[in-house]
C-alpha cells in the first residue's frame, strides 16, 4: 500500500491519496480531500481497477494517453495545475512497482 499526502497550494487544501496494487501493473486508489472537487474525482474513479501502463504511458501504436485519472480529473477539476493529479499518478506508479517512492517538490525561490 502506498500512502501519499498532498497540500494544493494556496487553497490550503489537503489531499491523502492511498493506492494498493490489485494484481500486476493494477491498482485501486482512494482520495480524501478537503476539496470538494476532488471528492467527485473520488465518487468516479476511487476503488476502480487501473492499469498502471495505461494511466502513465502513451500508446505505442497510436502515441495517444489513455489515462481515466487525467481523463476524469481535467473534466472535474478546474485547477489544472493542481498537484494532486501528479501525486495520485505517482502514488499509481508505486504501489505497482515501476518506481520507488521519492518526495517530491515544488519551490518557489525569489527573483
Amino acid at each position: 500500500m502506498t500512502v501519499v499526502d498532498i497540500t494544493g497550494g494556496i487553497c490550503g487544501f489537503t489531499t491523502t491519496v492511498t493506492t494498493e496494487s490489485t494484481a500486476p501493473y493494477t491498482a485501486v486508489f482512494h482520495l480524501e480531500s478537503e476539496c470538494a472537487n476532488w471528492k467527485k474525482v473520488e465518487d468516479i474513479l476511487g476503488g476502480e481497477p487501473l492499469n498502471a501502463m495505461t494511466e502513465l504511458f502513451k500508446d505505442k501504436g497510436t502515441g495517444k494517453l489513455n489515462s481515466k485519472v487525467l481523463e476524469v480529473s481535467l473534466a472535474t477539476i478546474p485547477h489544472v495545475s493542481c498537484p494532486v493529479i501528479s501525486g495520485i499518478l505517482k502514488s499509481i506508479e508505486v504501489s505497482t512497482g515501476l518506481a520507488l517512492p521519492k518526495d517530491a517538490a515544488i519551490t518557489f525561490k525569489d527573483a
